[in-house]
């Protein structure tokens, strides 16, 4: 007969419940730490801010306001913008040679501008407008009626709104894209180590070169640009596809950005980037959730395209791109993810396995050693042009590494 105490005794069952009760507690608690720490830097942040345009005013040393109107997009009939105000920033003379001490000042600028919170402007898109103002790191976020916009690229107008009627209004001229419905596919593309070389996996590299580089000495990844004017030519006549750069890198370097994707011949396209600023739920941005949000938005934004996500092995562009895979099978054409070197063997072995996995479970991943081999995954699966291949070797051959 059981012990006519057994039912006081705790079972597997309770001492499990418990365990699970405890390790929640744990987590809420951690949790609550996390953004009651968040929001104190970012309230200490906010008053630094404040502190510093105060003291620059009573100088006299602030400088003048700059509006960075940044590439949209547009989907079911609006245009969304991302605009942000802040102190003018110096820039160098594009003829500056990289080792003078102006470029690095400007890239350091570039995080340390003062941002302008609670600017009113009004975004004018054709015969539409929106109000907007700017939160506390002087970022804000339209969205534009847009009905009757035809495909291609389209400009928009961010105008302040004194409070003064003293003061002139300061007008910025950005874009917004309507991707073409009949285009192929879209592609979205990784940009640190997969079209610009940052050393991102190197440490110390990637500092120097934030530090160091400007947009006309920063390096393009040897044969991409050809690839990726491969994909923007496609087969047939069919409409150019819509190309986006999603990035971790911060909005503070957009300008550098597009000026180098620019010069070094890759394809107009949209990007997003992060605010690394402190946010009140966490102390800095998750760049994989950054990702991870960036694709379920544009996913959303367009259900009946298929993108192809480009890559590399240094960070978590296979596991975020193979995790939208699986949550939407239908609009995937390819993943194409580059090796990024000999400093990431291990990651490279895991990475040729696990193509062989999701091979068999329907999900088309491709791990390759550089562009060329890209392009021949790309004609493949008629995405570029077989002639695309040999371009891409030739611009290894004339760019690449010696």
């Amino acid at each position: 007969m059981p012990d006519s105490g057994s039912e006081d005794q705790p079972t597997d069952a309770d001492e499990s419940t418990r365990s699970l009760r405890r390790s929640a507690k744990r987590k809420v608690s951690k949790a609550a730490r996390s953004g009651t720490t968040a929001r104190a830097i970012s309230s200490m942040e906010e008053k630094l801010a404040a502190y510093r345009r105060e003291r620059k005013i009573g100088k006299g040393t602030l400088r003048d306001t700059y509006v960075a109107a940044f590439r949209g997009y547009v989907s079911e009939g609006k245009a969304h913008i991302r605009i942000r105000v802040t102190e003018m920033p110096y820039v160098p003379e594009a003829t500056e040679i990289v080792a003078d001490p102006k470029v690095v000042r400007t890239n350091l600028r570039r995080f340390v501008a003062l941002a302008f919170p609670g600017v009113r402007l009004r975004v004018i898109l054709g015969d539409a407008q929106v109000d907007v103002e700017t939160d506390r790191h002087g970022y804000a976020t339209a969205h534009v009626p847009a009905p009757d916009l035809s495909p291609g690229w389209h400009e928009y107008h961010a105008v302040t709104i004194p409070d003064n009627s003293a003061e002139s209004p300061i007008i910025a001229t950005g874009e917004v894209l309507l991707p073409d419905p009949r285009a192929p596919f879209a592609v979205v593309s990784d940009i640190d180590d997969t079209v610009l070389r940052t050393g991102l996996t190197e440490g110390f590299v990637a500092v120097r070169q934030t530090l160091l580089g400007s947009a006309s000495t920063r390096r393009e990844i040897p044969g991409m640009p050809a690839l990726y004017q491969g994909l923007a030519s496609g087969i047939g006549n069919k409409p150019e596809p819509a190309f986006y750069y999603l990035s971790t890198g911060p909005w503070n370097l957009y300008e550098m950005l597009t000026e180098f994707l620019d010069i070094r011949g890759f394809p107009r396209g949209v990007l997003h980037l992060t605010d690394w600023g402190p946010q009140e739920r966490y102390v800095m941005r998750s760049g994989k959730e950054h990702k991870r949000l960036s694709l379920a938005r544009m996913f959303a934004a367009y259900p009946k395209t298929k993108f192809v996500l480009i890559g590399d092995s240094g960070q978590n562009d296979p596991y975020v791109y193979v995790e939208a895979a699986r949550e939407h099978p239908r609009q995937v054409r390819a993943i194409v993810i580059l090796d990024v070197g000999d400093h990431m063997a291990e990651r490279a072995q895991e990475l040729v396995q696990w193509q062989a996995e999701l091979d068999e479970e329907g999900i088309p991943f491709y791990f390759v050693a550089d562009a060329k081999e890209a392009a021949s995954v790309m004609v493949h699966h008629r995405m570029v042009k077989k002639d695309v291949v040999t371009n891409v070797a030739e611009q290894i051959l004339e760019r690449g590494d010696s």
